[in-house]
């Protein structure tokens, strides 16, 4: 609406506001590939310029909206979906060296999708080609270092202020609910939809019928509901559910890449999916940790980063190459240089890093975790929770991923984000009329997993399968010897709580994944 008003366009004739590619199209003809920086939130579009015969691509701020291109003899093939580019007849679905590592790591190259010649617009930049053959790439923003100069009620206060205004951007009347997991971020949501709009919130959440799996965010969420007086549903998930080879299929075919989440794909996308039957956008409080300073602690005298922050931590669980990879052959993981591969996509990564000169070791390192997650962790799990809820017809949007919010906070000290020995004390400070006091000071939990023996019990059936399956493209890639050792050994999947699981996951959606888009794999 506001990028409308900016038009001067005035009042669209009939009762319905203008749609987005309306708006995007008369913009496109105002200001060219310059429509990019004044779009707010998340978003990818494409536009054909028939008076110059180019094509224009670009792509939100964070890269959470995806859109993927090749070229072909007769021009390009776009799309948000991975599928819809490979199932287009003149596109040959390949993956090389380079394309395999990003599948098993989850981390791509710049600009490059996880198949050979697929590429992906990268986050913040419009691609204009044109009738000649050429592509031009515009980077339309960038996240900036400088010298904060605020104090700290000062800069609670603009903290405040940004978030609220980024919440408010986000709320679609009564269409809007927030995915509540108990914790503080979904939970301060949840309190500025109530002040914002003076409603009660519409909150949804998922849960586990008849399982032994515990669900230590329950007496939490309880207690935000209340407090509040939300308009609460609680999707309670039966393991046939999570088992139905439907729903498993639409899961599959709403991810662009094989993932090791397993059961933790099925679960969102059946909570969006019960949310969509009457809310058309759904608020996560992904991103929160990143923004306020969740990550860390006081960092001054650490030593500086060798890999990802996360890769570093599954190392220390005893995954070498991150969560999923331990049951692909060693053999093929040293032919593909695996290891090269990640230090390459690390030190690029790390090269981007915005700093300033007289930063001190340890700040420079808080620059470094903030960054490196925004570009390349939350690109994974924001991307994750859109592409289900999107599937699930329900509109994500991740209010504390806000570009404004994300230039302030990443400039304001560390020790103003870690006072009195509590990570996020700006946003514990400014939450505390906005939850309940037992949520306030919680400590943070991760997305609950299925422990279950049906569950596990099926997934071990589905290795026996695979394995027992020579046409099995994923074949080629694993250690035959050690996934049989773990179908003959359930208990192998409990390793380090549900990693060894994950390894099993991971290739039965890789080998899915492969079926399912045709991939050859040349290595």
């Amino acid at each position: 609406a506001a990028l409308w008003d900016a038009l001067g366009a005035g009042r669209r004739p009939g009762p319905q506001p203008p749609s987005a590619a309306e708006v995007i199209a008369r913009a496109h003809l105002r200001w060219g590939t310059g429509l990019a920086e004044r779009l707010e939130g998340l978003c990818s579009f494409a536009v054909w310029d028939t008076r110059s015969g180019d094509l224009v691509l670009g792509r939100d701020r964070f890269g959470v909206r995806p859109l993927s291109w090749t070229r072909t003899p007769g021009g390009v093939v776009f799309a948000s979906d991975v599928a819809v580019v490979t199932a287009h007849p003149m596109v040959t679905p390949e993956a090389d060296a380079d394309a395999l590592c990003a599948l098993l790591t989850l981390m791509r190259q710049d600009g490059r999708g996880a198949l050979s010649g697929v590429n992906e617009v990268p986050p913040a930049t419009v691609l204009r080609f044109t009738p000649d053959g050429a592509v031009r790439a515009r980077a339309y923003w960038s996240l900036e270092a400088h010298e904060h100069v605020l104090d700290a009620d000062a800069t609670a206060k603009e903290a405040d202020r940004l978030l609220r205004a980024s919440v408010a951007a986000d709320i679609e009347d009564d269409d809007t609910a927030v995915l509540l997991s108990g914790g503080l971020d979904s939970s301060v949501l949840a309190g500025l939809v109530a002040t914002g709009t003076g409603r009660r919130p519409v909150t949804g959440t998922v849960s586990f019928a008849r399982t032994t799996s515990r669900i230590p965010d329950r007496p939490f969420i309880e207690d935000v509901v209340r407090f509040w007086d939300c308009d609460h549903e609680d999707v309670v998930v039966d393991i046939d559910q999570v088992l139905d080879p439907a729903t498993r299929e639409e899961v599959l075919a709403a991810k662009d890449y094989p993932t090791p989440w397993g059961d933790k794909n099925v679960t969102p996308y059946l909570l969006s999916r019960s949310l969509a039957a009457h809310c058309a956008v759904g608020l996560s409080g992904e991103a929160a940790d990143t923004m306020f300073g969740g990550l860390y602690g006081d960092l001054e005298g650490v030593p500086e980063l060798t890999t990802f922050p996360w890769l570093e931590q599954a190392r220390r669980f005893g995954v070498a190459h991150g969560i999923g990879t331990g049951l692909f052959h060693p053999d093929l993981l040293r032919v593909l240089d695996v290891d090269g591969y990640l230090e390459r996509v690390f030190r690029t990564a790390l090269d981007r890093v915005p700093v300033l000169p007289d930063d001190s070791p340890g700040r420079r390192t808080v620059r470094q975790i903030d960054h490196l997650t925004v570009t390349r962790l939350l690109e994974q799990t924001m991307l994750h929770t859109e592409r289900l809820g999107a599937a699930a017809g329900v509109q994500m949007r991740f209010p504390f991923a806000d570009h404004a919010l994300y230039t302030f906070m990443y400039n304001v000290p560390v020790a103003m984000k870690f006072t009195g020995g509590r990570t996020k004390s700006i946003l514990r400070d400014l939450a505390r009329d906005l939850v309940p006091p037992s949520v306030l000071e919680r400590r943070k939990s991760t997305f609950p997993a299925l422990y279950d023996d049906r569950y596990k019990a099926f997934v071990t059936r589905r290795l026996r399968d695979l394995l027992d399956d020579p046409s099995a493209p994923v074949h080629a890639v694993t250690d035959l010897d050690a996934a049989a050792r773990v179908a003959d050994d359930p208990r192998l999947l409990d390793r380090g709580g549900w990693f060894g699981r994950a390894d099993v996951e991971m290739l039965l959606q890789l080998d899915a994944w492969l079926r399912r888009h045709r991939v050859r794999l040349r290595i």
